[in-house]
């Protein structure tokens, strides 16, 4: 009973600590919106897209080209909205921006 008892007790400190450790992790992905200028079919959007999901740090991506918009998500501690929008100006015939959160449309 005793030996239970303590057991119980580690698991639940346990429990205590791993929660508190979580919680200062960043979060493990973000997803931003950026800005694509000269997409005019939906070729256009799926090269977007590819190049976009090739990006080290990029997870996902969904590409709009009637709003002009990359929908990305993405790792933080590898890649950040201005960078992917760098590489999808460099990497395709298209002109890339980020969106600040206040100023997206």
């Amino acid at each position: 009973m005793r030996f239970m008892l303590i057991a119980l007790t580690a698991f639940v400190v346990g429990l205590a600590v791993s929660a508190e450790q979580n919680g200062n992790r960043p979060p493990s992905s973000q997803v931003c919106s950026i800005k694509v200028s000269g997409m005019f079919c939906g070729e256009c959007a799926k090269t977007v897209e590819k190049a976009a999901k090739k990006i080290d740090g990029v997870k996902a991506a969904k590409v709009s080209q009637q709003k002009g918009v990359a929908e990305i998500t993405y790792d933080p501690v590898k890649t950040n909205p201005d960078a992917i929008a760098k590489v999808l100006t460099d990497k395709t015939p298209f002109r890339a921006e980020a969106q600040r959160r206040g100023n997206q449309q």
